[in-house]
């Protein structure tokens, strides 16, 4: 029963925001009778905007539901609450626009360059070939479906659809697959960086398809319009997409670059740092786009090939607190509010079918196709596992909502249904794949998760616990084992958590190296000292969490700087001080 609370709670926010919402209209004849009604009324709904962010933020951490379904449940509450950002055409380009320029450069800066090399040919092979076979597939089984169940879908959505669902975007599993160690790591990194460039390669493939649809291009098939991408026409508009987004992406970097070098001679952040951060992704969009590139890409290349260091600590932090507190759920809440829920319902047949054939044959037929040859080429090769793994969590996400809301925005016919079903796509693709992910990992054996499966113990005696993911405790250890002494310490233990790393070689490596370097420390120390390694599989952060509430021999915990993520709150929780070292 109260595992169902947190439902019931949601549920009341729902119907209390939409009971709310049907009152605004009179606020609005309200705001009418101020000269500055137009100012008010804008205020309120960004406003509203916030509270929704915040109220899905909360939601989501008290229930199993990913944070973006219920961003769009919300928004589809709110729907006339949010009627007049929804109806002025340009202002929604404008937030959907800087909010899709953000969250592509935050996908850059998530993705390492380094594992982006080294998978280039995987990635690509994924975001193009993979990606275009999606588009194109996809398309066709639209009108297939729509056909077949009496609900015809006119083939410029169809071909829409193809486009704007055939990127993916690992947000809502990314969480999950921090808890899952993989037994090949290429894996994990390969689902992270091939979401990332989908959603340039999905954005350009819809870009240069509206491009003909403005120039009043009516072609007859699915296959006539997949092929004109490879007109000359096509091919020129792709090209100054893809030559000045790079080219201005080189710029953003560059602009970047010079921050991190000038905190790294003062040492110190500022508050205006963050809004510097902030100008070189949105400048460099505008000016891609006026060159006739693709701002999004330049946006992302900026932050791919930047590497954030620990002197733009807090502005990184201030950065995902905007992308993911806000930015994130807004997309969603305005998608919601753009639905009819009439033509939802109109299209649910089509858009559930279309959904289940799409995760369950399109999505794997493109891993398939475009990434078969990994299984026989390459150093770090893929097995059939891998790819059913990698097919079952391809969902769709922030940029295919962009997308849509973005095509709804130009004011084309038949949108309705493309939003309709686009919807549902995306919707059954983020309840389904998410919760799926660890079961699915388990099944296919290509994961396990990082947790312990007995408690640990570190006797009764007074200890110093030095954590550590890695071999980086060898040159903290001495200063650890003075600190014991002086306080008549006699045990130390090194908790050794290597997460993601583990595996039972690189665990013994390490424990060999450690007591080479106990026994090194005992004859140099004026008294010796016991130590030991107490190797665990779980998080460094959630074992000594669970060491240090419940078991009070802890003496002391000593971490590396800023390698642990405590807040205020836990920390006082800690029976032991906790001691950051350089």
């Amino acid at each position: 029963m109260k595992k169902l609370l947190p439902y019931g709670g949601a549920l009341l926010a729902l119907a209390a925001t939409a009971g709310l919402s049907g009152f605004t209209p009179a606020l609005f004849h309200i705001f009418e009778k101020n000269s500055e009604h137009e100012l008010l009324s804008i205020f309120f709904q960004i406003g509203l905007l916030f509270v929704l962010s915040f109220i899905v933020f909360y939601i989501s951490h008290i229930t199993a539901l990913p944070s973006f379904v219920i961003a769009i449940f919300f928004g589809i509450a709110a729907q006339k609450a949010l009627l007049p950002i929804v109806t002025r055409h340009e202002l929604l380009g404008a937030i959907v626009g800087l909010s899709a320029t953000l969250i592509l450069f935050s996908g850059g800066l998530e993705t390492p360059f380094a594992n982006f090399k080294k998978l280039l040919g995987r990635i690509i092979s994924l975001s193009f070939i993979g990606l275009f076979i999606t588009a194109a597939t996809f398309s066709l089984a639209v009108l297939s479906i729509g056909r077949f169940l009496g609900a015809e879908v006119p083939l410029v959505i169809a071909v829409l659809l193809g486009a704007v669902l055939s990127s993916t975007d690992p947000a809502a599993i990314i969480p999950i697959l921090k808890r899952l160690r993989f037994f090949n790591r290429s894996t994990k990194d390969l689902i992270i960086s091939e979401s990332a460039v989908t959603d340039v390669t999905g954005t350009l493939l819809t870009i240069a398809f509206l491009a003909l649809i403005a120039a009043g291009t009516a072609l007859p098939s699915v296959g006539a319009w997949y092929a004109s991408i490879f007109s000359a026409h096509s091919g020129v508009i792709v090209l100054r997409q893809i030559v000045f987004g790079i080219a201005f992406g080189v710029v953003g970097y560059g602009f970047l670059e010079l921050l991190q070098r000038l905190k790294r001679r003062h040492e110190r952040e500022f508050e205006a740092d963050s809004a510097f951060f902030l100008f070189v992704p949105v400048i460099i969009f505008a000016i891609a786009v006026s060159f006739g590139g693709s701002g999004y890409l330049a946006a992302f290349i900026a932050g791919l090939i930047f590497n954030l260091t620990e002197h733009l600590y807090q502005t990184e932090r201030f950065f995902n607190h905007v992308i993911d507190g806000f930015l994130k759920p807004m997309i969603f809440i305005l998608l919601g509010a753009l639905v009819n829920v009439n033509e939802l319902v109109n299209y649910a047949a089509v858009g559930i079918v279309s959904a289940l054939v799409f995760m369950v044959i399109i999505r794997p037929l493109a891993v398939f196709i475009s990434l078969g040859p990994s299984c026989w080429l390459g150093r770090e090769r893929l097995s059939i596992r891998d790819l059913l793994f990698i097919a079952c969590v391809r969902e769709t996400g922030a940029i295919p909502a962009v997308l849509l809301i973005t095509i709804a925005s130009l004011g084309l016919p038949y949108t309705q249904a493309l939003v309709a079903i686009g919807m549902w796509v995306i919707l059954l693709t983020l309840i389904i794949e998410p919760i799926m992910t660890p079961a699915v990992a388990r099944l296919l054996k290509v994961a396990e998760l990082i947790e312990d499966e007995h408690k640990a113990e570190v006797g009764p005696s007074p200890v110093a616990l030095l954590g550590t993911r890695g071999r980086s405790f060898i040159n903290r250890l001495p200063r650890v084992a003075e600190w014991a002494n002086k306080h008549s310490i006699k045990r130390v233990i090194v908790l050794l958590c290597l997460e993601n790393k583990f595996t039972a070689k690189l665990e013994q490596e390490i424990i060999a190296e450690a007591e080479q370097e106990f026994a090194r420390l005992n004859t140099t120390l004026p008294h010796k000292l016991e130590f030991s390694v107490l190797s665990r599989r779980g998080f460094l952060q959630t074992n000594i969490k669970t060491l240090a509430e419940k078991d009070t021999s802890v003496t002391a915990i000593f971490v590396g700087h800023k390698m642990l993520d405590f807040r205020l709150k836990e920390i006082k929780k800690l029976h032991a001080p906790l001691y950051f070292m350089e």
